[in-house]
């Protein structure tokens, strides 16, 4: 059994996929055009019309081959154990291009991604990373991670997050959500390793009172079982718990670089999904109405979110409040988020709502303890890893060595709280005038013990061995925000 290779401009994928389709998993032509209509058609639509395919047969697929040993290959119907791989890259490409040392460069620098067809058909979309930069149009920050691939046997690299659509009997929206975000993160950082489908049946097993396969979907409570047994300490947020302050602490998340898994419903659907990211924030977005002296959440800002949804393409936009906007179905139109599940690393014991409420609170006592005439503040709060943050504050041309030194020579856990202090026109160029640096490992909120560092007006303040806030005079100038949670796609 050999390995047929071809390579197609975009423009002509509708004849190559619709026969490979015929040839290869045995599907007649009237489906075929079916399938291609309503399944790959979409998402060959939103990529560049430069992009050209190099398709592969007889490919070995790891999460469908799992599925398929532990599911399809016990039924009657003769399901085919090989997937058809599309790599995507921008711009021509020929075969003699991989047999010569001197083209790889030229090869990784206009690789996209790629695109498995499984043989479960009419849901055949499976495994896929398509690299943000293949899409027509992008304007957005995501949550991104490297994947090394191969194709006609060489090796790349590509950067994207996982997608996927479900099959309907081994893996449903909530599974895929649960393999995406595990794909993520086992990429990503060494803490944590990729699933397979079997290995999320087996998590499941021991608070599942019915059969597994065929799945009928996952509860919250489930979704959120399975990511602590992966090593997650998870946290669970319900729209009625956290009322107006729900959206904004998903959009803390989001601007932490966190990828969330979401529960979108009205009265006859439930679907899981991901939320992954937002649209550029801009000056005209930024409209910010507040009085002196108010404190105004940078999270609060109206956008687009990015999500990957099985049911669409991944980065589909839509704001949080419509969710379902990009759906054509009018069933779906009404879909609200009414809970949201976040993947936290175990050692982060202050979440979201706690932070925000502790630096809030400590920003109001730090205006009067510097004596601010009560000015209007922008707060912009994320998680963000301590190893990163300081690489990028050493690496940041506009603000001063006299505060790089109280920053980086400061002691810190794996992951810690930002708060960064701006104002509406500073926002807008992408700059602060402050920083708050505290302990995302400390529960303790008591009066202000999980303070590392603030810095404001001129002053760094932090704690005394007592647990007094101290002040020094240290003058410096605004600063560039920090940007590398997500990554950016314009």
């Amino acid at each position: 059994m050999n390995i047929a290779t071809y390579i197609d401009p975009i423009t002509n994928g509708e004849i190559l996929i619709t026969k490979l389709l015929q040839d290869k998993f045995a599907i007649s032509s009237e489906n075929t055009k079916y399938i291609y209509e309503k399944y790959v058609k979409n998402h060959f639509d939103r990529l560049k019309d430069s992009i050209y395919l190099l398709v592969e047969t007889n490919y070995v697929d790891k999460v469908y081959r799992d599925s398929y040993y532990c599911y399809y290959s016990s039924k009657l119907s003769d399901y085919k154990r090989y997937c058809i791989k599309i790599s995507l890259f921008e711009g021509s490409i020929s075969k003699s291009d991989f047999w010569n040392t001197d083209q790889y460069s030229f090869l990784q620098e206009k690789y996209r991604g790629f695109i498995v067809l499984r043989p479960t058909w009419p849901q055949i979309i499976g495994r896929n990373i398509i690299s943000p930069a293949a899409l027509k149009a992008t304007n957005f920050l995501t949550c991104t991670a490297t994947y090394h691939t191969t194709v006609n046997g060489q090796k790349f690299t590509v950067e994207g997050f996982p997608h996927s659509s479900q099959d309907a009997e081994t893996i449903t929206c909530a599974e895929t959500t649960l393999w995406a975000i595990m794909e993520y993160f086992g990429n990503k950082y060494p803490d944590y390793k990729p699933t397979l489908p079997s290995k999320i049946v087996h998590a499941l097993k021991k608070i599942s009172y019915e059969r597994q396969l065929p799945s009928k979907g996952l509860l919250i409570n489930q979704l959120s079982f399975a990511l602590k047994e992966f090593g997650f300490g998870t946290r669970i947020y319900s729209r009625n718990e956290y009322s107006n302050e729900f959206d904004n602490l998903l959009s803390c998340y989001i601007e932490s670089g966190i990828p969330v898994i979401a529960a979108m419903e009205n009265k006859t659907i439930g679907h899981a999904l991901l939320v992954i990211g937002h649209e550029k924030i801009d000056a005209t977005k930024v409209d910010l109405d507040f009085a002196s002296g108010d404190i105004y959440d940078y999270n609060a800002i109206k956008k687009n979110f990015i999500f990957g949804d099985d049911n669409h393409p991944i980065y589909q936009k839509a704001p949080i409040e419509t969710p379902a906007l990009y759906y054509n179905d009018g069933r779906w139109k009404d879909c609200k988020i009414n809970y949201f599940i976040v993947p936290l690393y175990t050692k982060i014991y202050l979440d979201a709502f706690e932070a925000k409420t502790w630096a809030f609170r400590f920003l109001q006592y730090l205006l009067k303890f510097l004596h601010c005439d009560n000015p209007s503040i922008v707060l912009r709060l994320f998680l963000a890893s301590s190893r990163t943050f300081k690489d990028t504050i050493a690496l940041n041309a506009t603000m001063q060595d006299s505060l790089k030194i109280f920053l980086m020579e400061s002691v810190t856990p794996k992951f810690i709280w930002i708060a960064e202090i701006s104002t509406k026109d500073l926002i807008k160029q992408n700059m602060a005038n402050g920083i708050v640096v505290f302990d995302a490992t400390e529960k303790n909120t008591f009066f202000w013990k999980p303070l590392i560092l603030a810095a404001f007006k001129d002053n760094v303040v932090d704690l005394d061995k007592t647990g007094k806030l101290t002040k020094k005079i240290v003058p410096f100038l605004n600063f560039k925000i920090f940007e590398h949670n997500l990554k950016m796609y314009d």
